[in-house]
């Protein structure tokens, strides 16, 4: 774990404190929340139908059941690859921090979700979007894994930007087919963002190789 603290914490910080004036204002029902959704709602709801159609299709990723056999097969991986430590970082972010803390939230702010466009039909509370929150700390988890034990820098970059395009396109997928305001993607985004770096300045230096235990002599 890293002692000291570092300017990216205060940005962290910082995100925090700007994310928690989001949920106010989402929780609030400010006015200037509900022009945000619908401007960008509507831009997106215009896009062509071709890529509406993919966008149904790519969103069916983040589901729960879909997301679970993810979280096992890269698990699996990890543990074939002798990197015990890195499975269970991955699967305490993607498995429990993402849900857990998401489910938290949308108990507490009980957003109804949208109603007027829909492509596909889903329960329960809006706020955070669940699949931008799962997304960011999954594919960020991996990212985070990738940097630790991959040396080549063009190919960081490369998987950085591969990664990134994911979540963004998961979070438009969610908007697109009418299950979430533009407002609740990007807050499950935020509130992934930040429980990943929370666990990822917690677990600094011990997060590659395998566990080793020691074998105590009777």
């Amino acid at each position: 774990m890293t002692k000291y603290w570092h300017r990216r914490d205060t940005a962290m910080l910082g995100l925090f404190a700007l994310w928690l004036y989001w949920v106010f204002a989402v929780w609030s029902q400010a006015t200037w929340i509900h022009h945000f959704d619908r401007g960008v709602a509507l831009s997106l709801h215009h896009t062509p139908a071709w890529f509406q159609s993919a966008m149904l299709t790519y969103t069916l990723f983040g589901n729960p059941h879909s997301m679970t056999i993810i979280i096992v097969i890269v698990t699996l991986l990890l543990v074939i690859f002798k990197q015990s430590k890195g499975a269970v970082f991955f699967v305490i972010n993607a498995g429990l921090l993402a849900a857990y803390g998401n489910y938290f939230i949308k108990q507490i702010i009980q957003r109804p979700r949208p109603t007027a466009w829909r492509l596909t039909n889903i329960g329960g509370f809006s706020f955070p979007s669940g699949h931008a929150t799962t997304t960011t700390v999954l594919i960020g988890s991996l990212l985070v894994l990738a940097y630790d034990l991959i040396q080549n820098p063009t190919l960081k970059r490369w998987l950085l930007g591969l990664g990134l395009l994911l979540i963004g396109l998961m979070l438009v997928s969610r908007v697109i087919v009418g299950v979430h305001y533009p407002s609740d993607v990007l807050g499950g985004a935020v509130l992934g963002s930040l429980l990943l770096y929370i666990s990822t300045r917690l677990t600094t230096g011990h997060r590659t190789g395998n566990f080793r235990f020691k074998k105590h002599l009777s």
